[in-house]
């Protein structure tokens, strides 16, 4: 008699299926109940599945996960690091320009170089006067 071996997808006859106990962690039952009603196979195919990856090596050794996981964490914190060295650079430049402005030496700077600029131009300083306040030119 052919048996359907559970949501595997394989045949196998009912000699080939050995039914097993082992004792594992509440937790770990937990565990697999929630994977088993989150992927919609039984425990006992998610065991198939676990011990089939295992054993065919395609599954990342404990010690590969934890080099990997570092490896991407490392990269994550250089780049946020680099991310933070940008904001500090950009506050200081805010900083700096503030303080210019609350001491007035922006301002100062500005009436400045529009000074020298009229300075260097008189010609054009009448063609503004005339474009903003024509009736002062008549």
């Amino acid at each position: 008699m052919e048996l359907e071996a559970e949501d595997s997808g394989m045949s196998a006859k009912a000699e080939d299926l050995m039914r097993q106990q082992y004792l594992v962690p509440r937790k770990s039952v937990k565990k697999l109940r929630e994977m088993s009603r989150r992927e919609g196979v039984s425990a006992g195919e998610l065991a198939r599945r676990a011990i089939e990856a295992f054993t065919s090596g395609n599954i990342l050794t404990e010690p590969e996960e934890e080099v990997a996981s570092r490896a991407v964490l490392k990269d994550i914190h250089t780049q946020v690091r680099a991310a933070l060295s940008r904001i500090d650079a950009g506050l200081s430049e805010i900083r700096a320009r503030e303080r210019a402005l609350t001491d007035g030496t922006f301002r100062a700077q500005v009436v400045a170089e529009t000074r020298a600029w009229f300075d260097a131009h008189p010609e054009e300083a009448q063609g503004i006067v005339d474009f903003f306040a024509p009736q002062a030119a008549a």
